[in-house]
């Protein structure tokens, strides 16, 4: 990272970034983005991080937005994978381009890590459970309330929202909206049992992603993969989902 960046974290934050740094063998480059200066669950700005396997780079907006936990939780999605080892979910080798399914395979993957990104995020930053609380809020009152139309959709948006206020914010006061909800489309119970389940999994990447995969039958594991990235080679190993 950037000195002049580095020199805006705490030492704690600092250190993390330059460990993780030295255990990849990547740079985080930070770039400077005004689209994201009023992105974010209230308008003041959010970081994107965009991660492969020869290069990182943190996306940060223009106006000063620059949070110590917001860095923290971008280079945790780093150490996940380019350190820790552990895969994503990509497109199949032989699926032809398919930008929908592959940005519905990016947003299932980034809420399964969020169930063990966020917990390590908030042990160190505490007061970043506002913005979690934010980001619940929007997630519960426009997501899935309105945008997700399809029963699946809205039964996958249940469940993986759900197990995140279960199991990282069970105190929010987005959890009782949330109930609301799932009442109302009779998805409280699947959503319940989806948690029970898939909790008691989360040290085994590849164990959460059979069981969604298991969990939702009717989403096509055959066109999804799990990818390994190795920044000693600049390239990434696609395997088929476990069956």
């Amino acid at each position: 990272m950037q000195t002049a960046h580095l020199l805006r974290l705490s030492q704690s934050v600092r250190t993390f970034v330059e460990e993780v740094e030295t255990s990849s063998g990547l740079a985080i480059d930070v770039v400077a983005n005004p689209k994201l200066n009023t992105d974010g669950p209230v308008g003041q700005g959010k970081l994107k991080v965009c991660i492969e396997a020869n290069h990182v780079r943190l996306h940060a907006p223009t106006n000063g937005y620059f949070p110590d936990g917001g860095v923290r939780h971008e280079v945790l999605h780093v150490n996940r994978l380019h350190v820790e080892g552990v895969p994503r979910l990509a497109l199949a080798e032989f699926v032809n381009w398919d930008p929908k399914f592959e940005r519905f395979l990016v947003q299932v993957d980034n809420a399964l890590e969020h169930l063990v990104i966020v917990p390590l995020e908030l042990q160190h930053h505490p007061e970043r459970r506002a913005h979690w609380d934010a980001v619940m809020g929007k997630v519960w009152t426009i997501a899935i309330a309105e945008t997700l139309t399809s029963e699946l959709d809205r039964r996958i948006g249940a469940c993986l929202h759900w197990t995140f206020l279960r199991h990282v914010l069970p105190e929010s006061i987005t959890v009782d909206a949330a109930i609301t909800l799932l009442k109302l489309h009779n998805l409280r119970a699947e959503a319940d049992c989806f948690y029970d389940k898939v909790v008691p999994k989360l040290g085994d990447k590849l164990s959460v992603v059979k069981f969604f995969f298991d969990w939702f039958s009717e989403v096509p594991r055959d066109r999804a993969a799990i990818e390994y990235l190795d920044s000693s080679t600049g390239g990434s190993i696609l395997s088929l989902i476990p069956s």
